[in-house]
């Protein structure tokens, strides 16, 4: 890996040091079942009461709803319906988080801290989760490693760079310098426990 590859894999991973207790657990929406695995892991591990399921519709195969796939693999495992919160209407990430919205704080209320369920490159998605959830304090990421798009090989962050996703990966890269520096997301300081918000002076 190049200083400059290393330096993209740096900025774009969503990973922070372990896992703590939270409100809830926040899926966003794929249409890969392998999301549903941390989910599961964090629900089981005691570490929160629910999970939300994002994701509506998926744009290239809309009779495929990502979160009710999501739910049926839960479900399959052991996870009952009512340790789950829904949302089966967003087509992106940030409706992920506003259609899910008004589904949490009717069951919880204003939630300070969340475990955010993101394959490892998709940071964005926490900034996502701050702008969208202004109540929250503190961001977990549950990390997976998905296969790429295009060709189906599993990577990782040590592997991307020579995967047929790297473009994709590059292409957010440049998308979320673009929406921090621009003030477009708010910023998240990486700390030993999950991501939190700058402290105001």
């Amino acid at each position: 890996m190049t200083g400059t590859d290393a330096g993209t894999a740096d900025f774009v991973d969503a990973s922070a040091p372990g896992l703590g207790r939270a409100d809830v657990i926040f899926v966003f929406g794929s249409t890969l079942p392998d999301a549903a695995t941390p989910a599961e892991q964090a629900l089981r591990s005691g570490l929160a009461p629910l999970i939300v399921l994002t994701g509506g519709p998926n744009r290239r195969n809309p009779v495929h709803v990502e979160s009710e796939e999501h739910a049926r693999a839960l479900l399959a495992r052991g996870i009952t319906s009512d340790r789950m919160i829904i949302e089966r209407g967003s087509r992106t990430s940030v409706e992920n988080v506003a259609f899910a919205r008004p589904l949490i704080e009717e069951r919880l209320g204003r939630v300070r801290t969340v475990i955010a369920v993101v394959k490892w490159w998709q940071r964005r998605q926490l900034h996502l989760l701050a702008a969208g959830l202004p109540s929250v304090e503190r961001i977990y990421a549950a990390t997976w490693n998905p296969p790429a798009r295009a060709d189906g090989r599993p990577y990782n962050r040590s592997t991307w760079a020579s995967s047929a996703d790297r473009p994709r990966i590059e292409s957010e890269y440049r998308y979320l310098k673009k929406l921090l520096s621009g003030g477009e997301l708010p910023q998240l300081d990486r700390t030993a426990a999950g991501w939190t918000r700058p402290e105001q002076d």
